[in-house]
């Protein structure tokens, strides 16, 4: 789940279960799971379930703090403190998002360096420009130094899957951080295809030529307004199945920066439309040039198309528009599908439905005159951003045409909820404690579908699945995201963005349907087995001979990472992700990793004298401490009041030298010299008005802490141990951006560097007096860092010459301490890199946690 730049309620009340005694408090609700509880209908085998302990999950997940915390990285924001002010909930943050262009542009100029082989490279073919027509390296090549580490059994945020129409085991799947995979068996595996795509490989829609299935376009950029969507760079086309890719020369504008569907014609293949952020658009030649047909600008963009397949001329439709409240240019709109001017006809209007938000289409396959929308709502009330209605069309969508099947004012609540966490709506209903509670995400996951063989059976997405059998009048319950994974067959990730059917499914010799969500890929057998109606379903005990859905993230390789840590030994690592909680993976296991903690996961640090002391978080103060291994986690806050400032993902450290010693922050400092036992304030209020970002502490001196926050101080100080409450940390002000990472070198307490995300000016700077100035290290001309910006830093512990950093496009080498940078180009993709990190003992190697294309490790040089 994912939250926008829109208004969102913080800090209600919700419900929290600890030791199966529900309490209330004010922190985000916890993930209701599997702890058992009383059956009461059908399935009595299986236990109800059960909101799980605060210490085993978080509700997936909390999408606005994680929207302005992605945003506020990259372009800043307007902050305030007080007892109400969420840190960056005041301001939402624009990025510039031209500057992606210009930054490709300078890296296909610059240098490449090798970890590896521990050499200098000519600019070469792997880093392309956006700019310009290009063709990229074939899947994998040049991608086989750095090792994936996956997960490959997890999965992550998935916008798209279409089907080869003559060989259905060959799919593509577009990732929205990862780019375009493909499988040529049915799921069973997966491999990459875009890897080297520049500046990003932000994929968020895909489209085949029905009359050739080798070429295939590829739209770039998540137009969701969930500000962890990474922008794209246009449209690119493959003509040999994805072994490569060129972009469309057309589409290198900001018209194109956020691609949200493409539909070929299934009539003539040289027509083409996509939804865009700024509108509809039509090619004629097979997007060599494109027109604007429907101006979605003021709409916030069309997000959804689909066209008549089943006659000679039929009509394409379009939705548009999301969040706004007053255009008139919210709607669907149609128009003949013959590659004329024709204007198109607003068919459903804000007039007729006030309140329409975001739509999403679907045709029955079988009478392709029906016509289904399912809408958000966006007028405020219980239901804003949740389900305005179910409409449906049986007139080929005429104005006029469509007429609501079921509304948000339906008196059984189950049919209202498609676009809401269905258990936290019956949250006291299901007597879990509390009351019920409406996260709507109607603007972020919104999807729905209609059964190939039967026009009146149809299938929406939103945190969960449901299903139609009467025409979208009534809904049962098709998947539980708080259930059991790999444990209870009814469970399925949540947020739900495809719906898609075998192309050879008849209902009955063929019954594969297929889902993708923020958890990757599943397949049901069974689509039209039983559903859950009734409040027992709801609460966690499901029909008998209910629809049941198999994972197939098979080395789908797509997680979202915020941070990461390896062992001491660097076989085995584990780290926070985005929607998927914290996951620990091992060389034992391959890319199969499992998972420590639920919800949103954030930083993470391993006890190197003793292992079985682990520490994880969920979001904001949420500091967990496991002393078995990851078995299980309890509360490691204790001590820490009276701050309101800690950051969505709040950073934490532990000292390399001393595990007993771990220091965090959020408007104060924090410093704990017994493992969490407790935790003591360690400053009076920092400086400015955002929140602590980033925190580091000499491992050759234990007096010496940096401090970085969201607004661009650098708090330091060389008296840490002793500082109490009261004192004030003297501080710089280097930019005025988000301090991103600090990092000490590892043998030198008076080197630390510091770096900022931004995308113009300095990023990387480095300091020789523990902090107390600062002297900017991004390289000149050819090996200048781009104008990108930079999440992580650290040192090489053998050649502290040695630097490497992690940007918005990947990662950067220095071996002169920060004079010239290079691209590395050892097998790493272009992605999105948030935490690297060296392990300290065994072959040394350098570890990569990833925002879109999970984890990496490359073994170093001595």
């Amino acid at each position: 789940m994912k939250l926008s730049s829109h208004t969102f309620a913080t800090g209600a009340l919700v419900a929290v279960v600890t030791a199966g005694v529900l309490a209330v408090g004010p922190q985000a609700p916890t993930t209701p799971s599997a702890t058992v509880a009383p059956a009461e209908t059908a399935a009595a085998a299986r236990p109800a379930r059960r909101p799980r302990a605060k210490t085993a999950a978080k509700r997936f997940d909390q999408p606005a703090e994680a929207a302005m915390f992605a945003a506020r990285k990259r372009a800043g924001a307007i902050e305030t403190r007080g007892p109400n002010a969420a840190p960056g909930s005041q301001a939402t943050p624009q990025i510039p998002v031209r500057a992606y262009l210009a930054a490709a542009a300078h890296i296909r100029r610059m240098p490449q360096y090798s970890s590896v082989t521990n050499e200098i490279l000519p600019a070469g073919p792997q880093v392309l420009a956006s700019t310009a027509p290009q063709a990229l390296a074939a899947p994998g090549g040049a991608l086989g130094t750095w090792q994936p580490l996956g997960p490959g059994n997890i999965g992550g945020r998935t916008r798209q899957l279409v089907f080869h129409p003559t060989n259905p085991d060959i799919m593509y799947a577009a990732a929205v951080a990862g780019g375009v995979w493909k499988t040529t068996d049915a799921g069973a595996s997966w491999n990459p295809l875009t890897d080297l795509l520049i500046p990003n490989i932000a994929v968020n829609s895909l489209a085949m030529d029905p009359k050739n299935p080798q070429v295939l376009y590829a739209g770039t950029g998540e137009g969701f307004f969930n500000f962890d969507g990474v922008r794209g760079a246009g449209i690119f086309k493959t003509t040999d199945g994805g072994a490569t890719w060129t972009q469309l020369a057309a589409t290198a504008t900001a018209d194109f920066f956020y691609v949200n569907d493409i539909v070929v014609s299934p009539r003539n293949s040289s027509r083409m439309w996509a939804a865009t952020r700024t509108g509809v658009w039509r090619s004629t030649n097979a997007g060599a040039t494109w027109t604007r047909v429907v101006d979605g600008s003021t709409a916030n963009g069309c997000f959804d198309l689909v066209t008549q397949t089943d006659r000679a001329v039929g009509y394409i439709f379009a939705a548009c528009g999301s969040f706004s409240t007053s255009t008139p240019a919210v709607g669907i709109f149609r128009a003949v599908e013959n590659g004329s001017s024709l204007p198109w006809q607003h068919v459903l209007t804000r007039t007729q439905e006030p309140g329409l938000g975001r739509i999403s289409l679907a045709l029955a396959p079988s009478n392709q005159n029906i016509v289904y929308a399912l809408a958000a709502q966006t007028a405020a009330g219980t239901y804003q951003d949740g389900m305005l209605g179910v409409f449906r069309s049986d007139n080929s969508g005429a104005p006029g045409s469509f007429v609501a099947r079921v509304r948000n004012t339906d008196p059984n609540k189950l049919n209202t909820l498609l676009l809401t966490n269905t258990v936290y709506g019956f949250l006291a209903d299901c007597g879990f404690g509390g009351s019920n509670q409406f996260f709507n995400q109607g603007w972020y996951d919104n999807v729905i579908a209609v059964d190939p063989t039967n026009p009146d059976r149809v299938w929406a997405g939103g945190i969960d699945l449901f299903r139609s059998d009467d025409g979208g009048r009534n809904w049962g319950q098709a998947s539980h995201w708080w259930f059991r994974p790999g444990v209870d067959p009814e469970y399925a990730h949540a947020d739900q963005h495809v719906i898609a059917f075998h192309p050879q499914y008849d209902g009955v010799a063929n019954t594969k349907l297929y889902v993708a969500n923020d958890g990757g890929f599943f397949r049901t057998d069974n689509p039209n087995a039983a559903v859950g109606t009734t409040l027992a379903s709801v609460c966690g005990a499901p029909p008998a001979n209910a629809v049941a859905w198999t994972e197939l993230n098979n080395n789908y390789e797509v997680t979202q990472f915020y941070h990461g840590s390896a062992y001491p030994d660097g076989d085995t690592y584990f780290g926070g992700t985005q929607d998927n909680g914290t996951l620990r993976g091992r060389q034992t296991t391959g890319l199969s990793w499992t998972r420590l903690l639920g919800g949103d996961g954030g930083y993470t640090a391993v006890d190197p004298t003793d292992t079985n002391v682990l520490f994880g978080e969920f979001t904001g103060l949420s500091i967990q401490k496991s002393t078995n291994g990851g078995a299980s986690f309890f509360d490691a806050v204790n001590g820490i009041a009276g701050d309101q400032g800690f950051a969505f993902i709040a950073p934490f450290t532990m000292n390399a030298a001393n595990a007993q010693q771990l220091w965090t922050g959020g408007w104060f400092i924090w410093r704990t010299t017994d493992q969490a036992g407790v935790w003591t304030r360690a400053s009076s209020i920092t400086a400015g008005n955002g929140s602590v970002s980033s925190v580091a502490v000499s491992p050759v001196n234990p007096n010496m802490v940096v401090v970085g926050m969201s607004d661009g101080y650098i708090h330091y100080t060389n008296t840490a141990l002793t500082n109490t409450g009261t004192t004030n940390w003297p501080f710089t002000r280097p930019r005025t951006v988000f301090v991103t990472s600090v990092a000490f070198d590892p043998v030198d307490a008076n080197t630390v560097y510091a770096t900022f995300s931004t995308f113009s000016g300095v990023a990387v700077y480095k300091s020789v007096n523990g902090g107390a100035s600062w002297a900017p290290i991004v390289g000149t001309g050819a090996t200048a860092l781009p104008a990108l910006p930079v999440h992580t830093i650290v040192v090489d512990p053998t050649n502290t010459q040695r630097l490497y950093v992690g940007t918005d496009a990947g990662v950067f080498t220095s071996i002169d301490g920060g004079l010239n940078w290079y691209k590395e180009v050892t097998g790493f993709a272009n992605v999105v890199t948030e935490s690297l990190g060296i392990n300290p003992t065994g072959t040394k190697r350098l570890f990569a946690f990833t925002h879109g294309r999970s984890a990496w490790r490359v073994d170093l040089q001595p």
